[in-house]
């Protein structure tokens, strides 16, 4: 008897555990940070991946507190080295497409768009000559360039200008192909020429990305999108998702690559973030960094706040590539955000990876 009531006690600690309320943190921004720690106890903390516990029910939780609460199972949360990944086999043609990267034009690329001005999109109420719309004016120029179909995707209509996206895809007939997607947000939180790591280095690595595969065939359809309005909500990607539904390209996506904030790290690590049902596909990204780069790569799950999250709410596969938070940025969303501070041959090992992620599949 005793032991039967034993195990039936544990049963329903077990069960009372399984169902505790943990919650995703999907913001990073210090005064966030700061309040919900009031409210919270931390239950995991590795890397970008952070869970609490309230202390409170949700209810009584402040509303500009919650927004930022994503509901979340323990066993969801992961942020761990890919140590037990192995190297793929060499392959001496992706070897050679990953050395046609070019970091002096990467740096040039950052540059311009870092130097725009403010490129917030709330810049778009106030001219039709802000920061936002001459970096947009310069990623169109940059794709058709390089022989792309290029594309205004504009989605939302401000008071001064109109909120857009940049498309560009590969030209030939690509209706009935698969499609890979190259995604980046190029629009930042609003200080005046800065938000270089945030994201004019994810933006910048759409369009060197874009530069070296123009020179290449590829059997699937490439589409680079230079997106807008990553800072307020991810609006950019899901008016992109609702285009993709429109054109019946959805359907045909393989998967997505996302690049934010690549350009700072000193210890080499890179989290490999998606979610869990795509583990296996995240490790083959990592077993791709082992094979072609430096980085040390980490598998984090799940996904929040930037590119990747409205396609994998579509079931398709996508990643974020993006710097180790244990490491990351000081001047993550601050003014300091600045040229000067960026690590060059960090942003270049991970434009090494996802090129050979896009050659490995094209």
């Amino acid at each position: 008897m005793i032991k039967i009531l034993f195990l039936a006690l544990f049963s329903l600690n077990l069960a009372s555990f399984c169902q505790e309320n943990y919650y995703l943190l999907i913001s990073r921004d210090e005064a966030f940070i700061s309040q919900i720690s009031e409210f919270s106890d931390i239950v995991y903390d590795s890397g970008r991946t952070r869970a609490v516990k309230l202390k409170k029910p949700l209810s009584d939780i402040p509303s500009d507190i919650k927004v930022f609460l994503k509901p979340v199972k323990i066993g969801e949360l992961y942020n761990a080295p890919a140590d037990h990944i192995s190297k793929k086999a060499f392959n001496k043609e992706i070897s050679d497409l990953i050395s046609t990267i070019n970091l002096s034009t990467y740096k040039s690329y950052v540059e311009n768009i870092t130097y725009s001005g403010k490129r917030n999109t709330g810049g778009l109420d106030l001219s039709s000559d802000s920061g936002n719309r001459k970096t947009a004016d310069f990623i169109w120029e940059k794709f058709s360039s390089f022989g792309y179909k290029t594309e205004k995707h504009c989605y939302k209509d401000r008071k001064a200008d109109k909120e857009c996206n940049i498309i560009a895809r590969t030209k030939g007939n690509f209706e009935n192909k698969r499609k890979i997607v190259i995604v980046g947000h190029f629009d930042s939180v609003g200080y005046q020429d800065a938000g270089a790591d945030d994201n004019a280095s994810g933006a910048a690595g759409v369009l060197e990305l874009a530069r070296v595969f123009s020179q290449y065939k590829t059997e699937r359809e490439l589409i680079f999108a230079a997106v807008n309005g990553e800072e307020n909500s991810i609006a950019g990607t899901y008016a992109l998702i609702n285009r993709f539904k429109e054109t019946g390209d959805l359907g045909k996506i393989d998967f997505a690559v996302n690049m934010d904030m690549i350009a700072w790290n000193k210890d080499g690590i890179i989290e490999i973030e998606t979610n869990k049902e795509f583990k296996a596909k995240a490790e083959e990204v990592a077993s791709l960094a082992k094979t072609y780069t430096s980085l040390k790569p980490y598998i984090a799950m799940p996904a929040w706040g930037s590119d990747h999250v409205p396609f994998l709410e579509q079931g398709i596969f996508s990643y974020l590539s993006i710097e180790h938070w244990q490491d990351h940025n000081p001047c993550y969303h601050k003014s300091c955000d600045k040229i000067d501070s960026l690590n060059w041959n960090y942003a270049l090992e991970i434009l090494k990876l996802n090129a050979a992620v896009i050659a490995e599949n094209k």
